[in-house]
């Protein structure tokens, strides 16, 4: 899976975006890498990650948080859900 292809794609946000990744990782260790990931970029472009969906019949170690993002439960999607926060415009 290239998330790195689409989050170049998907950046710089003008609007709230929801990104699915229908592949989902078979591990813990990788699942982990890519929201690493994920929330990495989405600061380095001012689009702060606001929360994640992932099947936790999956991965049912992980917690409800990942740093400050909560996770929730895709349910029987069996997807990975991103969703990224617009940056906040300033009017002069």
């Amino acid at each position: 899976m290239n998330l790195e292809g689409f989050l170049d794609k998907a950046f710089p946000l003008a609007n709230d975006t929801i990104l699915t990744v229908t592949e989902v990782p078979e591990c813990e260790e990788q699942l982990l890498k890519l929201l690493e990931g994920a929330m990495r970029r989405g600061f380095d472009n001012h689009a702060r990650l606001t929360q994640i969906h992932l099947p936790m019949e999956r991965f049912p170690d992980m917690d409800s948080k990942f740093w400050h993002v909560p996770i929730e439960d895709c349910g029987a999607a069996q997807v990975l859900r991103f969703f990224f926060e617009a940056p906040k415009t300033t009017a002069n």
